[in-house]
């Protein structure tokens, strides 16, 4: 009887950043018949942190009997697995600078047969892969069955549960990525719904002996009824989860050029991510701020501002970090000189919105934050007061600068 060894890949946001993904298999053997070539496909989902739930497909290739003998060893075959970790997956573990992948899958199966029905848990080890930088990951993996023994004729049923990645990816230096405290991804991975997961039905035939079977998890999906020839999986990509969100926390300064001051700037943005194009929408949500000035180096001046998006913020996942197309609206809703209130209107601000193209700096880290800078200018002002053109005049300005810390929330 046959008895599959789990053999499984991982990958995972995904960021993601993952994280998702690897491949386990079990399979029983029988040296009392000749053995069959045989192909089982099988889909799961395993959710991973950064990307959430993405594909996985496995393809175990491995050589089964028809029938085994009641009583009599079925000794060990070996098994052959084929898995493909889909593209935003692999996206996602670039995202967080990670190079390679390892660690181990834990695959469950049951035997069913006259007088047993026995769950297993079986671990299997991943060898270090190396990731892809784009694209679909193939891993491979190789095992074999444990040996079994039955002691009642009838038929054994081999079925193939859901599968469990414990796995770590690790940037080109070895070191871990932040994904999980430890670095390590933990990831449940469920089979697909609407699949047949009898890896094969064997006869057991007469023979003698007393001792029970042992077991191992196995991962395909269609029952074996005739021999076929060893496949790899299909060239088309499951769709997975396809996005992730970020978050982070903005504190910085803006240096304004023309009223030689700088501003605190705390904040927040937030960003949908599409994995296939690597682009993001998002908002960028900025607290009230205020400045303290000298025009001709004595006259003390001071302004509230307030800056306001202009429709959703866009950009591009670039290596590790991003660069943002930002555009906003900058308010100046209070304005005084020598204490002296010159414009309260909310409405002051402005004339046209102000755009920056800012980058991360080469240590970003997508899981952790990093520096984002750039600069921008600020048109001519309008709806305030009396002084409007004298305030225009000074606050107008290019070369404006951004200075900002991003802590993912």
């Amino acid at each position: 009887m046959s008895h599959r060894r789990g053999t499984k890949k991982a990958v995972a946001a995904a960021a993601a950043g993952a994280v998702g993904l690897a491949t386990a298999v079990l399979v029983v053997g029988a040296q009392s018949s000749v053995a069959d070539p045989i192909s089982l496909p099988l889909n799961y989902h395993c959710t991973f942190p950064l990307v959430g739930s993405q594909s996985l497909k496995v393809v175990i290739n491995t050589d089964l009997p028809l029938s085994v003998k009641t009583g009599q060893p079925t000794g060990t075959f070996d098994i052959k697995a084929v898995s493909t970790i889909n593209a935003d997956t692999v996206s996602g573990l670039n995202l967080i600078g990670a190079t390679t992948l390892e660690g181990q899958a834990i695959a469950a199966a049951t035997v069913a047969a006259p007088g047993l029905n026995l769950p297993v848990k079986v671990p299997n080890d991943i060898a270090k892969q190396n990731i892809p930088t784009s694209g679909e990951m193939t891993v491979n993996a190789a095992g074999k069955t444990p040996s079994l023994t039955f002691n009642q004729p009838g038929e054994a049923k081999i079925t193939v549960g859901d599968l469990q990645l414990k796995v770590t990816p690790r940037k080109a230096d070895g070191s871990v990525t932040g994904i999980t405290p430890d670095g390590t991804i933990d990831a449940p991975c469920t089979q697909d719904p609407g699949q047949n997961n009898t890896l094969a039905t064997i006869k057991i035939g007469d023979g003698g002996g007393t001792t029970t079977p042992t077991t191992t998890p196995t991962t395909p999906t269609t029952t074996p009824t005739t021999p076929t020839t060893p496949t790899t999986p299909p060239a088309t990509t499951t769709p997975g989860g396809g996005g992730l969100k970020y978050a982070f926390g903005i504190k910085g300064q803006t240096a304004l050029k023309a009223l030689g001051s700088t501003a605190p700037i705390n904040g927040a943005f937030d960003a949908d991510v599409d994995l296939a194009s690597k682009t993001f929408t998002g908002d960028l949500k900025l607290d009230p701020s205020h400045t303290e000035f000298k025009l001709f180096g004595f006259v003390q001046g001071a302004s509230d501002i307030k800056v306001e998006q202009v429709g959703k913020q866009t950009g591009e996942l670039v290596g590790t970090g991003f660069k943002a197309h930002i555009k906003f609206n900058v308010f100046l809703p209070s304005v005084q000189v020598f204490g002296i209130p010159i414009s309260s209107d909310p409405k002051c601000g402005t004339v046209s919105p102000s755009t920056s193209e800012m980058t991360t700096g080469p240590d970003f880290d997508l899981l952790k934050g990093g520096k984002l800078t750039g600069t921008y200018s600020l048109s001519a002002l309008q709806n305030c007061g009396s002084f409007n053109d004298m305030i225009s005049m000074f606050a107008k300005s290019d070369g404006n600068t951004l200075d900002l810390n991003l802590t993912k929330k």
